[in-house]
């Protein structure tokens, strides 16, 4: 091959190649350009729904009636929460992750580690655990009751307490008229003794059943 020929050879090779790398950056801007269309139109719109669509994964039938829904802001920890559909709340303003104190010195987190607590809990804690698809077993005994909470505490999964969360409930009485409150995310049951037949069905209807029902919730 004369010089000439090797030379001619060589541009040719430098031109495939800047053609090459043309190729791959138009193509790489036009995939980036359709990402950001598709983030722009549609991304806000799956966010929106995942954090505001209160029947997302929700059993809207099932045994009791579906409580009003009154959302699921996030307020910082130790505001009061207000605005509530229900009481005890299955829904509405709760505090978003971080520490929470609480009065006698306890700390907790929102959502609440599962499992049962001797001191209670604020709604803004117990409705974040709802939201991750929790059961509340919430009791209230003015003159002491072992017993009643014995009976909920049977409920727990032995050596798994993941999604319950079981607490004294003061006011539940005076407010509702009842001893016992059992909630879910947009549902709750009002009882005065601890009917097995009722707690379970409620319990395998609406559990991890709520807007934030993730794999993560089981630990």
């Amino acid at each position: 091959m004369t010089r000439s020929e090797i030379r001619e050879e060589r541009r040719r090779r430098s031109q495939a190649r800047k053609q090459r790398r043309r190729t791959i950056l138009l193509s790489a801007g036009f995939l980036l350009a359709v990402v950001l269309i598709i983030g722009i139109t549609v991304g806000p719109g799956l966010a929106t729904r995942a954090r505001n669509s209160s029947t997302e994964g929700l059993n809207t039938e099932g045994p009791v009636a579906l409580d009003s829904d009154a959302g699921a802001t996030h307020i910082p920890a130790g505001q009061t929460g207000s605005g509530y559909a229900t009481y005890p709340p299955t829904s509405g303003p709760h505090y978003a992750t971080s520490t929470v104190n609480l009065a006698g010195g306890q700390t907790v987190s929102s959502p609440a580690d599962w499992g049962r607590y001797d001191f209670v809990l604020p709604d803004e804690v117990l409705i974040h655990n709802l939201e991750h698809g929790g059961i509340g077993l919430h009791y209230d005994c003015p003159d002491g009751c072992a017993d009643l909470g014995q009976a909920l505490d049977d409920f727990i999964p032995n050596g798994n307490p993941a999604l319950f969360i079981m607490s004294p409930y003061p006011g539940l009485i005076e407010q509702t008229g009842h001893r016992i409150a059992i909630t879910s995310w947009r549902h709750h049951l009002l009882l005065d003794d601890p009917d097995e037949a009722q707690i379970q069905e409620f319990i395998d209807e609406y559990i991890n059943r709520a807007p934030e029902s993730v794999p993560f919730n089981q630990y």
